[in-house]
């Protein structure tokens, strides 16, 4: 595992890096987050470094972190990944889960369509309007 994460090298902008990897790598393999003692025993470094690394990915929205939780560390999924790649290009992109699928407080009615009779496709509509037996239009003087 340990041999899997790349070495601080200077095309690495930084430590951070290395533990997004270490983190992705220990997800991947484990299905939870590593530990700050396993990560900074993976890239040679000691914890507050580590620690530090943690809450600047967090920060920048790289991770998921849980503060005060052992393990609570892990890498976003593809899709926040995307999502997050899309709001760094400027793009406004609205969390599925705060969108509502229907509009509860809207009332739901059975009503037919405006100009539609639910009686027959040759009934006269209430209240006069509307097309009559013979295909014409009704009169109120007929």
């Amino acid at each position: 595992m340990i041999d899997d994460i790349p070495r601080l090298s200077p095309q690495m902008a930084s430590r951070k890096l290395q533990v997004l990897a270490f983190i992705r790598a220990f997800y991947a393999a484990h299905g939870v987050g590593p530990s700050l003692s396993e990560m900074a025993a993976a890239i040679g470094s000691n914890r507050s470094r580590v620690q530090d690394a943690i809450r600047k990915l967090a920060a920048e929205g790289r991770i998921h972190r849980a503060p005060g939780q052992t393990r609570g560390v892990r890498p976003l999924s593809a899709q926040e990944e995307a999502v997050r790649h899309v709001r760094d290009a400027g793009y406004l992109v609205l969390d599925p889960a705060s969108v509502p699928l229907l509009d509860i407080e809207m009332p739901v009615t059975k009503a037919g369509l405006p100009g539609h009779s639910p009686h027959g496709h040759n009934a006269p509509l209430q209240g006069g309007g509307g097309y009559g037996a013979d295909g014409g239009e009704e009169r109120a003087g007929r």
